[in-house]
């Protein structure tokens, strides 16, 4: 009896395990709203205040180099890094923008693990 009741304790504990490892994991990815500056990233982990990221230059982030490091925002006083959907909305931001430095925008998205998921760049107003 003693053997059965054991058995059953196991089979049931394994159960519980088992179905707690198939359980969804609860993503840790957080939406926000950010308004801040548009860099590429090899520019942009340099940036150390709002001042020196306003004065970041269109045409420095569509430098070969720059563009190829992929693109991110100065905001919060932190340069947060996009995903690569993210990367390509912003060169498309950059080449239809008029303007030259100043640039401010609002990124909405996913943020994880310290990477944007952006869902959309818009021009501040």
């Amino acid at each position: 009896m003693l053997k059965k009741l054991f058995l059953f304790g196991c089979l049931a504990l394994f159960s519980v395990a088992s179905f707690a490892q198939d359980a969804p994991k609860k993503s840790t990815a957080k939406k926000v709203v950010l308004k801040g500056y548009l860099s590429d990233v090899r520019c942009g982990e340099g940036l150390e205040n709002v001042k020196t990221a306003a004065l970041h230059t269109k045409e420095c982030c569509l430098m070969d180099d720059c563009a190829a490091s992929g693109y991110g925002v100065y905001a919060n006083k932190k340069f947060i890094k996009f995903d690569a959907t993210g990367s390509e909305k912003a060169k498309a931001f950059l080449t239809s923008t008029k303007k030259e430095k100043d640039l401010k925008v609002v990124v909405k998205g996913e943020l994880k693990d310290g990477i944007l998921a952006v869902v959309s760049i818009e021009e501040a107003k």
